[in-house]
């Protein structure tokens, strides 16, 4: 294995700067030691570069980075054990007790003192540790100045070239000045756009930047020349402000409707070429809604827009597209500045041994790479000399990977070959494990999870082989697979029998099924195990074998950070479930026993994800789940007619909440509203729930709303629409509802904001409201099995944003001529 310390290590260093150590060094007394920490690790991490780097060809480096990484991830566990007890005393602190106060300050007094003794020792002797670390590196000879040989998959880019920097691809240059110089062609008042597709790094941006600043271009759009960076998640307020600053306008607006106004007033009867640099999201809805917003307004208008995906092109419904992705997978060599790159692609080319894979991957790895040192470094490496399973070209593309990214890929080793994952849990699993930490600048963690599942997409380590949004499902090729057993090893081990050899480094495990394997040979297999962080175990069995093996782990990993027992069979969840105080993750999905959880489980003040999908025999929620603070993520089956006010809506932390298959259930909780920070609301065959919390129009973060399959609901048809009510709903979906006759008014409040409209198997639909055709970012609006609607608003169809207006099975509106099936807007 190739130890990857960089990739803890500075999230590590950001955690001991951060504010929460700070309280940590002041409340607890530990205030020294934990200087005396981030100082010398920081003294280690300015040679940790070239440590990873020598690591292949010296094993006592490797060694050596392999403790370092080892005491990391204990002074980790150090902290979190501040964290948690922290957590702890302020879950305590909001319960009120009434009773035996003093011998309760008495206890908690002296609980505190021996937790301050225990934690104080163990804090000396990682000192001591460090300080042997540190002192061994010194043998190493370990430069500070060597640079990670890394890809660069995302930077913020400007317009500015030298006037020294030449460019070899004049011929395309020519052909897009001509594009942009030259007729309109006819059409007048729409907007031409010229993608221009190629891997990372293979010059796309240098190419539109030498356009950008020709003296030709400058003079035929004069100074209404605009210069946008755009990053993964495709925004089109921030776009539309962008460009009305980089324009010239200083007062600010908040509203969208009030933005586009100020947008089109600009740039009326001007000729502007916008350029859109780093297109991530091909998928993403909003790329359309920006668009065709333009078309109408621009006269002789151009926007250039620079993308990794070849989708684009073909989304844009463009005539033409500069394709550069098509020349050679390692044609850098046309650049006349490094005119023998071309000779040394065609070896590593060569290398990859005609394999499509092979050549994509490393391929797009190396695009971002223009020296030829590091060209030859791949050239020349010793990788494609071992005798492994391994295409040596996919090891070198792992090598090439972001050091935050690497632990991310590993991780999915634990998982089966073929496996289809669901982003959503991928993430959080991720997040669970520390692998994605805040940056700092208020950046959501799903946010740069989905970021860094996108650069992993951007390489082909990942496929995406259907969306159901808000749903992504992936999956690793065979061979992608394959290489990341290869790095993982030892910390992450995916075990097929119990005998099976086990390093007692290991980290993130899969285990077999349990059932029938003799108990002395379960406790055998764990007792080689202690600093284990991800537990995964599905499709089990016997309920008394599963029980026993998480009765052992509980007793034996206090440091578990994610728990997945999907698929099990045990009646009750041990009460020591409460003893892991680290644990983020815990999924019980598909339980068909389980019908209680120990009040204990409500102690998990850490835990972030909490999945009991199709837990149905799950009597009821406990009363106590709003101690949980932390969850994120919620997904419940219950057979309860009615959630307990001050439960669920207490979860202020909540992002996603799904309530699916609880066939009892009348009434959710009124206290909805408190959800402030929830984005994903999804409710799920609960065919006796009657209606909605009134609070429903109050979730002002709501994002995405799903209905599916609950025969019984009745949604208020008459209400009025609140302005600020649910103002960043961007999809909803209602299907299967047969007491639906027409949308809720507070919807309506979403106008501006909706992307995705779906309502399917709505037998008593008979109405689409009027402002619908005022939704200003409506891009797809699908209609399915809703006999009774016999009109649609009317004028939906001249909604500039739509792309997707899908008509079936609506009897009366085929016979007014109104089915939509066939629309020459649709995108797909």
């Amino acid at each position: 294995m190739i130890e990857v310390v960089s990739s803890i290590l500075g999230p590590l260093l950001q955690k001991l700067a951060s504010s929460a150590v700070e309280e940590i060094q002041l409340v607890w007394g530990v205030k020294d030691d934990l200087e005396q920490l981030k100082s010398t690790l920081e003294m280690i991490q300015e040679v940790l570069v070239d440590a990873e780097q020598k690591q292949t060809k010296e094993e006592a480096v490797r060694l050596w980075l392999s403790k370092l990484k080892d005491l990391c991830y204990d002074v980790e566990d150090v902290l979190d054990e501040f964290e948690s007890r922290a957590l702890w005393r302020w879950a305590r602190s909001t319960e009120h007790l009434t009773f035996k106060r003093k011998v309760c300050y008495l206890s908690s007094w002296l609980s505190n003192f021996s937790f301050q003794f225990k934690m104080a020792h163990k804090m000396k002797e990682l000192g001591k540790r460090l300080d042997r670390i540190n002192g061994e590196k010194i043998k190493f000879n370990l430069l500070s100045d060597v640079h990670e040989m890394t890809i660069v998959l995302q930077r913020e880019t400007h317009s500015f070239v030298p006037a020294s920097k030449v460019i070899g691809r004049n011929a395309e240059k020519e052909k897009i000045i001509e594009l942009l110089i030259g007729s309109d062609d006819g059409r007048v008042g729409k907007i031409g756009v010229i993608p221009i597709i190629g891997m990372g790094g293979i010059g796309k941006t240098a190419l539109v930047k030498s356009v950008y600043n020709d003296d030709r271009v400058k003079k035929h759009f004069g100074p209404n020349l605009v210069w946008l960076y755009i990053p993964v998640e495709f925004q089109v307020k921030k776009i539309i402000t962008d460009i009305i600053k980089s324009l010239g306008h200083k007062e600010k607006y908040d509203k969208l409707d009030m933005l586009q106004n100020c947008l089109r007033s600009m740039v009326e009867n001007k000729r502007c070429l916008f350029v859109m640099d780093n297109v991530w999201e091909v998928m993403e809805d909003a790329w359309t809604e920006l668009t065709e917003l333009l078309e109408g307004v621009f006269e002789g208008s151009k926007v250039i827009v620079t993308s990794r995906n070849k989708l684009v092109a073909s989304i844009m419904g463009i005539e033409y597209s500069l394709t550069l992705f098509v020349k050679c997978a390692f044609d850098q060599g046309q650049e006349k500045n490094h005119p023998d790159l071309m000779v040394i692609g065609e070896e590593i080319v060569s290398n990859c041994k005609g394999n499509p894979l092979a050549v994509t991957t490393l391929g797009r790895s190396l695009r971002s790479k223009n020296n030829r040192k590091e060209w030859e470094y791949v050239r020349d490496s010793e990788m494609w000399q071992l005798k492994t399973n391994i295409l040596p070209s996919l090891r070198i593309s792992y090598d090439l990977m972001p050091s935050y990214l690497k632990p991310c890929f590993a991780y999915c080793s634990i998982f089966p070959k073929k496996y289809l994952f669901n982003h959503i849990d991928l993430i959080q699993l991720w997040i669970s494990n520390g692998f994605i930490q805040s940056s700092g600048n208020n950046q959501e963690l799903q946010e740069k999870g989905r970021q860094y599942l996108e650069e992993l997409r951007s390489i082909s380590f990942f496929n995406v082989v259907e969306e159901e949004y808000p749903l992504l499902h992936i999956r690793m090729h065979d061979l992608i697979y394959e290489l990341a057993i290869s790095v993982a090893q030892p910390e992450s081990a995916n075990i097929r029998v119990w005998t099976q050899d086990i390093s007692w480094r290991t980290r993130y495990i899969s285990f077999p099924n349990p059932s029938g394997v003799p108990k002395d040979e379960v406790s055998g297999c764990l007792s080689k195990l202690s600093r284990v962080r991800t537990i995964r175990c599905e499709g089990w069995g016997s309920s008394d074998s599963e029980e026993f093996f998480l009765e052992t782990c509980i007793s034996q990993f206090k440091h578990l950070r994610a728990l997945w027992l999907d698929s099990s069979s045990f009646h009750l969840l041990p009460r020591s479930i409460g003893r892991l105080k680290h644990l983020r993750f815990l999924s019980l999905y598909d339980n068909s026993n389980i019908k209680k959880l120990p009040k204990s489980v409500c102690e998990l003040y850490n835990l972030q994800t909490l999945d009991l999908g199709r837990c149905n025999e799950l009597e009821e929620l406990p009363a106590s789940i709003k101690n949980m603070i932390s969850l994120r993520f919620l997904r419940v089956t219950t057979k309860q007619q009615h959630f307990l006010k001050s439960g669920i809506g207490c979860l202020t932390s909540l992002w996603w909440l799904g309530i699916s298959h609880c066939k009892n259930l009348e009434a959710l909780f009124d206290d909805i509203q408190s959800l402030t920070s929830l984005r994903k609301l999804w409710i799920d065959d609960c065919p006796k729930l009657t209606s909605l919390p009134k609070g429903i129009k109050k979730l002002k973060a709501l994002e995405d709303l799903v209905i599916l399959d609950c025969e019984s609901l009745r949604l208020p048809e008459s209400e009025s629409n609140e302005p600020r009510s649910m103002s960043r709903l961007q999809t909803f979906r209602f299907e299967g509802l047969p007491g639906l006759i027409l949308l809720p008014g507070w919807l309506e409040g979403s106008a501006s904001t909706l992307q995705r409209i779906r309502t399917a198997d709505c037998p008593k639909l008979s109405a689409l409201p009027e402002w619908l055709q005022n939704c200003s970012s409506l891009r797809r609006l699908e209609i399915k099995s809703c006999p009774e609607l016999s009109s649609l608003p009317d004028g939906i169809r001249l909604v500039p944003t739509l792309t997707k207006l899908r008509i079936s099975d609506c009897e009366k509106l085929s016979s007014c001529g109104e089915d939509s099936e066939d629309d020459n807007r649709e995108e797909d």
